[in-house]
């Protein structure tokens, strides 16, 4: 069951539009996110920004992945990105994503957003796992994944390649019956049953 958008106390998770592309480009090329994160070019261009929008919606429409824009509420501010990734819905597995604009990190954004994509994919999805991975060198993705309940799994050595460098990847991953009891959560509005 694909769902377009969700509300948070303090966000509008929702579908990318076109009018968005300024604010991704804004938080994207920050080069903090850069840092960070594992599959985003150094030099991201408008041009490469569009066709993204549109493999978004491929992706959407071959249930590969859900990726939506993380708004502000409170001003309609674009904020960053969070979504279900590398789904298998053979193995009702997905990992999941996020990033949130350097201005507004360390204020449980990228939380509240990556606990509203849990509850979705194991409440609306029916996914049995959702895994995480993040660069080691990035603590804060690592303590973003673990107030969420996920429990590491390992690391995978020198995993990524990125600017002439080999970085390592922490794997964390939950499973549907471990966030249901970390999170107390009863059924939803996700439920299917």
């Amino acid at each position: 069951m694909y769902i377009r958008e969700f509300f948070t106390e303090r966000l509008h998770i929702r579908e990318y539009r076109k009018e968005d592309i300024d604010g991704y480009l804004r938080v994207i090329r920050q080069p903090e996110i850069y840092a960070t994160t594992c599959g985003f070019p150094r030099n991201y261009s408008r041009l490469r920004a569009k066709w993204w929008f549109k493999m978004m919606k491929l992706n959407r429409n071959q249930h590969t992945a859900y990726e939506y824009a993380v708004i502000l509420r409170e001003n309609g501010m674009y904020l960053g990105n969070v979504g279900l990734i590398n789904i298998n819905e053979e193995y009702r597995r997905a990992d999941i994503s996020y990033y949130i604009d350097r201005d507004y990190m360390n204020r449980g954004y990228a939380t509240e957003a990556a606990r509203e994509m849990l509850k979705y994919g194991f409440y609306a999805l029916q996914y049995h796992k959702i895994c995480g991975i993040c660069m080691s060198v990035n603590p804060a993705s690592r303590r973003v994944m673990e107030k969420l309940g996920m429990k590491y799994e390992g690391c995978l050595r020198e995993h990524l390649f990125k600017d002439g460098v080999f970085y390592d990847l922490d794997h964390l991953s939950i499973l549907k019956d471990e966030y249901s009891t970390f999170c107390k959560v009863e059924k939803t509005e996700f439920s299917t049953s």
